[in-house]
């Protein structure tokens, strides 16, 4: 059984805050806080509101106080040894974006407890901060600033008492989780699941996806083959305007809009002012000619580059090899729903969704290459692997 994360006795909202807004501050703030055995972490960035989110602030809470760090007012560095060390717990609710966030300015997590992971494999159906808040220990917090642009300065009184809030009863919620975790004996399988989401965002912090901004269109693949150099020209047109204007490049033009454009061609003003969305808002208008000349150069081109329709094109399976994968994805989840039932715990403790799925891909697997499974955990190996084989090898049930 796991280690309890260990329990603040002192009610969070008597605890002092402070805003740390120099290096020196925060090496002394890093100092205090790594003398805890557990502590209480969250992030805010400015995704919604700049071409690339970046860390605007970061949230930390002991049993003693509650600490809010302007990171664009100072570097994140000195975090590096108190959120990555094996000393103190972080209590973390849903890990993955912060995480990798975190990656990109050099600072890694490590010993984190996600409150996100232990509500969806105790079977939680709501797993946001404030439904489990709610849910679990009766508190209702502030969400209005939800949405909120975190990069604007100077922080109100309200911002910096909402800031708190997402940190200040994170530990009392572990707490509560952690009971329920402990007593179900699946703290090894949140454990694993928990170390799987960090390893994933902190490879995708260091990946950058180079393929042109328009083959990252959601929906490119079903686009009309003549549209696809308009949408070309369109999409390499938003990005550099949103890339210039530092804000995400749906606000210049949404996605749908670039494949209405795409699809009505539009050669005078008024055609384009009659696609919906597409002359709205200030940003709009003021691409709106060079809107229309990237649709007629678009028209022009001889088709998209070679390397691009490459991208395009989805691997597919043989009709006979796709086929055996999908009975070992039905046989796995088969097996899956009765041992989750017959334990009494969630079907994701037994076997994690990414885990199925590559298992499934992998044609007649030995316990051997179940080990290399990311997610899948050395105790599940050791405690299922041959059920996980076994059921590989099951019959099919017969069709109705």
């Amino acid at each position: 059984m796991p280690d309890a994360v260990p329990t603040s006795k002192t009610d969070p909202s008597t605890h002092p805050v402070s805003l740390v807004t120099t290096e020196p501050e925060l090496v002394a703030a890093a100092k205090r806080l790594g003398q805890a055995p557990t502590v209480a972490f969250d992030l805010e960035s400015n995704g919604l509101f700049a071409y690339r989110a970046t860390a605007c602030l970061v949230q930390l809470s002991s049993a003693d106080e509650i600490v809010i760090v302007d990171a664009m007012a100072t570097p994140l560095a000195p975090l590096a040894d108190l959120l990555g060390s094996d000393r103190t717990v972080k209590i973390v609710h849903d890990v993955a974006f912060d995480a990798r966030i975190l990656a990109e300015n050099g600072v890694h997590l490590a010993n984190v407890r996600d409150t996100s992971v232990a509500a969806r494999m105790l079977g939680r159906t709501a797993t946001g901060l404030a439904s489990l808040l709610s849910s679990e220990l009766g508190i209702s917090i502030d969400k209005a600033l939800q949405q909120h642009d975190w990069g604007k300065r100077p922080l109100d009184a309200h911002a910096l008492a909402y800031l708190s809030g997402d940190v200040q009863h994170l530990q009392s919620l572990a707490d509560k989780l952690w009971a329920e975790v402990n007593e179900r004996n699946i703290g090894d399988a949140i454990d694993e699941e928990t170390r799987y989401r960090l390893s994933q965002a902190i490879d995708a912090a260091k990946t950058e996806d180079i393929r042109p901004p328009y083959i990252r269109l959601k929906g490119i693949d079903r686009a009309a083959q003549g549209d696809l150099p308009i949408l070309k020209r369109l999409a390499d047109l938003r990005e550099a305007r949103a890339k210039e204007l530092d804000v995400p490049p749906y606000k210049v033009l949404g996605p749908d809009i670039l494949f209405a454009i795409a699809q009505r061609r539009p050669k005078t003003m008024d055609d384009l002012a009659r696609i919906r969305g597409a002359t709205a808002g200030h940003r709009a208008r003021s691409i709106a000619r060079d809107v229309l000349r990237a649709v007629a150069s678009g028209i022009a081109d001889a088709g998209i580059p070679e390397e691009d329709r490459a991208m395009l094109q989805r691997p597919r399976l043989p009709s006979a090899i796709a086929k055996a994968r999908r009975a070992r994805e039905q046989r796995l989840t088969r097996w899956r729903k009765i041992e989750a039932k017959q334990r009494g715990i969630d079907e994701q403790v037994v076997l994690p969704g990414h885990c199925l799925q590559d298992i499934a891909d992998l044609d007649e697997p030995s316990v051997d290459d179940l080990y290399t499974i990311a997610g899948i955990g050395r105790f599940r190996v050791e405690r299922d692997g041959a059920a996980i084989l076994a059921a590989l090898n099951a019959p099919d049930e017969a069709s109705p």
